[in-house]
């Protein structure tokens, strides 16, 4: 007797619409894990346990399963991790190991097989993230260093809650952690915090596209003397930079930092506080301002604000392709609510299209008092009142410079008028939870 599946049109397609199917969902997932919603159910399970002839297809296809997440040390996780290596038949592997709990005596046995069994697949390594806590991390780090990855291209190397325990002065508390790897002659994607990557030369910094560092990586490129003004330029690849907690020094005239950051295209800093307005204008002295195209400072002082404003003075406009500008928990010190922000900043974005403003009440206010950022069309705002946000979107429209898109938090108390106002004014209305906040 035929079985009732084959009735369906759907299990009458040739395996091969399958495969190209299952390899749509496969690479969405991935997309989807790279834009941090990495805790989703993996797609290639989902599908594979729809029928039994779903299954064996999914299992015919050796590429779907080579996307490997890893949150707990469980006795089924770790046979998971064994079949799904198998399963992939060699092909080169995407990892993503996080964990932020301790190790109960059964985990700690479960969590050395699994790292034995990632870390002898380094050769197949096409990304490779581990975010764990820092006991972990200085055990990994101790035992699994020196490994080769040929064809690497993204690694992420982050201890959890590194900031949080040891503060902006970490480095004088802790030794920092190394971890060694050699051979990644692909590696464009890095991101290093709270630890630092020991590598056979430091040439591979010319062949990274993106890069996100704290201070014990940040330092490694910071402190490096300064080449000769005659030397001729660093080849470099860099086209996004985040630097977090960074210590400022007094760098030479021609530093490394300027040399790989001289195309830059996206620029995020973020947490640097403490010091004085000079030091602030002279990091930016050393930072591109012709080739950015978005541009974003959260959690600093009054002081690098000011030493943000004071780079800007002589040159206008001091940053001509910004199109996203993006601020967040910037301390701009006491304003008066009508006062604009000084014309200098103003002017250095022309071409500016999308603002986002999280917690920076100085400017929002602004945006409803000065026909300010004419060319933006997509304003983000976090903790404004609504009845702010009907200003100023009354008043773009007055002055013929309205806003396209408005994207909002959930206040804990909810102005339904105001809602109801900025729903009918503004074409693209998008309220988000505090779950969702950014």
């Amino acid at each position: 007797m035929a079985n009732s599946y084959d009735e369906v049109a759907i299990y009458q397609l040739p395996h091969e619409i399958f495969h190209c199917i299952f390899g749509f969902l496969v690479s969405e997932d991935r997309h989807q894990l790279e834009v941090k919603i990495s805790r989703r159910p993996i797609a290639t399970f989902t599908v594979s346990q729809v029928s039994q002839r779903w299954r064996d297809i999914a299992l015919e296809l050796p590429f779907i399963w080579t996307n490997i997440r890893i949150f707990h040390f469980r006795d089924s996780q770790r046979n998971i991790v064994k079949e799904l290596i198998t399963r992939t038949k060699g092909l080169p592997l995407s990892i993503t190991l996080e964990y932020n709990q301790p190790l109960t005596a059964s985990q700690k046995k479960n969590c050395w097989d699994i790292l034995l069994e990632i870390m002898s697949c380094a050769s197949r390594w096409e990304a490779l993230r581990i975010a764990v806590n820092e006991d972990l991390f200085t055990q990994i780090c101790g035992n699994f260093g020196g490994r080769q990855a040929p064809i690497l291209q993204r690694l992420e190397l982050i201890i959890l809650g590194f900031h949080e325990l040891h503060g902006r002065h970490h480095q004088l508390l802790v030794s920092p952690l190394y971890l060694e790897l050699s051979q990644t002659h692909k590696l464009k994607h890095l991101a290093l915090l709270g630890v630092r990557l020991r590598m056979p030369s430091p040439t591979y910094m010319e062949q990274l596209e993106v890069l996100s560092l704290d201070y014990a990586p940040g330092m490694d490129m910071l402190d490096r003397p300064g080449l000769d003004v005659e030397a001729p330029p660093l080849p470099t690849r860099l086209r996004a930079l985040s630097l977090t907690g960074i210590v400022l020094r007094n760098l030479p005239t021609r530093s490394y930092l300027s040399e790989y950051t001289a195309l830059l295209t996206v620029l995020s800093l973020s947490n640097i506080s403490g010091y004085n307005s000079a030091d602030v204008a002279r990091l930016f002295q050393h930072l591109p301002t012709t080739t950015l195209r978005e541009l974003s400072i959260s959690n600093v002082d009054v002081a690098f604000w000011h030493g943000l404003l004071t780079s800007m003075t002589g040159a206008d406009p001091r940053y001509p392709a910004v199109k996203r500008l993006s601020l967040q928990n910037v301390e701009v010190g006491y304003v008066q609510e009508t006062e604009p922000p000084p014309t200098h900043f103003i002017s250095a974005f022309p071409k500016l299209e999308v603002l986002e403003l999280y917690n920076v009440q100085h400017i929002t206010n602004a945006l409803k008092w000065h026909k300010i950022f004419p060319g933006i069309h997509t304003l983000r705002v976090r903790g404004v009142l609504y009845k702010v946000l009907c200003d100023v979107v009354d008043f773009r429209i007055e002055h013929d410079v309205p806003l396209t898109t408005l994207e909002v938090d959930t206040p804990s108390f909810l102005d339904l008028s105001s809602l109801s106002w900025l729903q009918r004014k503004v074409p693209i209305f998008e309220r988000n939870s505090k779950e969702n906040a950014c």
